[in-house]
Order: structure tokens, then sequence, then C-alpha cells
């Protein structure tokens, strides 16, 4: 008999347990957004609640002729050039879904600065010319996919100065100049249907 009641009261204790995991569960989805708003300044110190920023990325269409916007979110840090910066990197990483990656998958950004007329200054590693497959229209949308992602996400950023290495590039593959810094080219950008 001693071993019954010791299995009804574990039992008993299991019951009352998850009735108030639920009943936390529950508080917490209802009032989320008062808890995190009390705990955003302890959060924030550790990173765990970051607010994030919707952004436009722009990789080649399949048949490499125009640029298609992709969806993604960054997360918000409140300075333009550490944001833009963000966007490279993520055009690095390349589309998430069938669009066609534009710069190759081994480059770096070394550093982003962005002057008081509004150029932004970028300076990626060597892979950015050497890995690039060439042909005229690959690196068109190569610059552009750089250029239309940081002028239509940032209206403070007017045009794109592209460095390698740290010094002024002629070209990326040999068949676009990039002596001058490039303005947005909107007309290459096409909608996804």
């Amino acid at each position: 008999m001693a071993k019954r009641r010791k299995k009804k009261g574990g039992i008993g204790k299991f019951v009352i347990l998850l009735f108030l995991i639920g009943v936390i569960a529950s508080l917490s989805v209802l009032f989320r957004k008062e808890i995190v708003d009390t705990l955003r300044p302890f959060l924030g110190r550790l990173d765990l609640v970051q607010e994030r920023k919707e952004i436009f990325l722009y990789f080649s269409d399949r048949d490499g002729e125009y640029l298609i916007g992709e969806k993604r979110k960054i997360v918000r840090k409140g300075e333009i050039k550490e944001e833009a910066k963000d966007i490279i990197d993520e055009l690095i990483k390349g589309p998430k879904g069938k669009l066609i990656p534009t710069l190759p998958a081994r480059t770096k950004c070394l550093n982003f600065k962005l002057n008081e007329k509004g150029v932004a200054i970028v300076n990626f590693d060597k892979a950015l010319s050497k890995d690039h497959p060439g042909g005229s229209s690959a690196e068109i949308l190569t610059a552009y996919s750089v250029v239309n992602s940081l002028t239509q996400n940032f209206p403070q950023i007017k045009q794109v100065q592209f460095l390698i290495e740290g010094k002024p590039v002629e070209t990326i593959a040999g068949h676009l100049s990039l002596r001058q810094p490039l303005a947005s080219k909107p007309d290459l950008i096409k909608s996804s249907d």
C-alpha cells in the first residue's frame, strides 16, 4: 500500500508541475510585449533582443539580365556604416531563393566608409575580381547589385566607389569602368513575378 501512495503523489506533483508550466507559458504569450519592454535594457546589454530592419538585396535573375530584390532582415544598429556593411556581407552570402549570386562566394568586404557627399566607399579583397566569372553582363550585375542594394536601402547613399585592397580599381573583370563612383541604376531592377 505504501508504494501505491508514492505513485499517486508523484503523478499529482507531475500534473501540478505541467499545469504551472502551462500557466507560465500562457502568461508569457499574453504579456510578451510588456515583459520584453520591461527587460529590454537588461536583455539589450546581453544582445538577446535585437531589433531588426527589413532590407532588399538585389541578385541576378536566372537569365543574367536584371536584378531582382530579395527581402531580408538585418539587425538594426543605428549607424548607416554598420548596417551597410551588413548588407554587403549578406550580398556575399548570396540569395536564399532561386536567384543567382552576384558576388563571388569568397569575396570579403574589408571595410566600408561613407563620406559627407553621400559616396559609399566599399573596400573589397582581391577575390572580387580574381574569382569573378567574367562577362560584361555579369560584371554589370555585380557592380549594380552592390550599388542598388546600398542606394535603395539608404537614401543617404547617393553613389558607390569600389576599392580592391584599399586601392581604386579600374574595373572588376574588364568591362565596366569603376574609375568614378557609380549612382543607382533602377532600370536594371525587375520586379519578381
